[in-house]
């Protein structure tokens, strides 16, 4: 029987964006994550009519407990299913601080949304220059319910397309990525999309690959890992 945890973490990811100037507060800066895993090709190529993920960026960092409690008191009146969290987008050397938020139905929403955070106290950050596939990274606060899957694998128990594996230490993102390029062309599968995660977990701190491909076989996801311990403990 599989070992079932909760825990609490962030995932940083590479994505490319774009500024939404439709259905959103007026001279508010509001970007979409235009496909949420992109190393995963059909993914990629998806066309959506609703909202993906959107960052509501804000005028100040607020608290992922202040996001928390007013996103659970918001849905309950507002009538919408949506999950929102504290998320920073990284330009170059500037931090953008933001409310991320996915599962909207509609793109009328996100003003919605809007309007309820403002009337909570929280205040949004002035349009700026568009974005327009542009590639960003993105940091995102999350709590993930994991199942265990072998050694050093896990897989989420609420998206069943994501899995993660473990690695000794954290990696700078320039390493990380020039690693995943060496690494996908010398793996018998390169069609997934990976990211880096930080776990709380088991009293200290853990982090890990997150790894997103549709009917993952663990045998996989162990590849993928050694692999990356390979690299890792060459260049370490």
């Amino acid at each position: 029987m599989s070992k079932k945890i909760e825990v609490s973490g962030y995932v940083i990811k590479e994505e490319t964006v774009h500024s939404l100037s439709h259905s959103i507060m007026p001279g508010t800066f509001v970007v979409e994550i235009n496909h949420p895993f992109p190393g995963y090709y059909a993914e990629a190529m998806k066309e959506y009519s609703k909202p993906r993920s959107v960052i509501l960026m804000t005028k100040k960092l607020n608290t992922w407990e202040s996001i928390l409690r007013t996103s659970e008191k918001l849905k309950k009146y507002l009538d919408l299913d949506f999950n929102a969290s504290a998320a920073i987008m990284y330009v170059g050397n500037k931090e953008y601080h933001g409310i991320r938020v996915k599962g909207l139905e509609k793109f009328e929403d996100i003003a919605t949304v809007q309007k309820a955070f403002v009337d909570e106290g929280f205040k949004f950050a002035k349009a700026r220059s568009k974005f327009k596939d542009d590639t960003v990274l993105i940091k995102v606060k999350k709590f993930y319910h994991l199942d265990e899957v072998g050694e050093g694998g896990y897989k989420d128990a609420t998206q069943t397309d994501v899995h993660f594996a473990l690695i000794p230490k954290k990696l700078n993102w320039e390493f990380f990525r020039k690693i995943t390029g060496k690494i996908k062309n010398n793996i018998s599968d390169s069609n997934y999309d990976v990211a880096l995660v930080t776990f709380y977990m088991n009293d200290g701190i853990q982090d890990a690959l997150r790894v997103f491909k549709p009917r993952m076989k663990n045998d996989l996801l162990e590849e993928i890992r050694k692999t990356y311990l390979d690299y890792i403990a060459k260049y370490d």
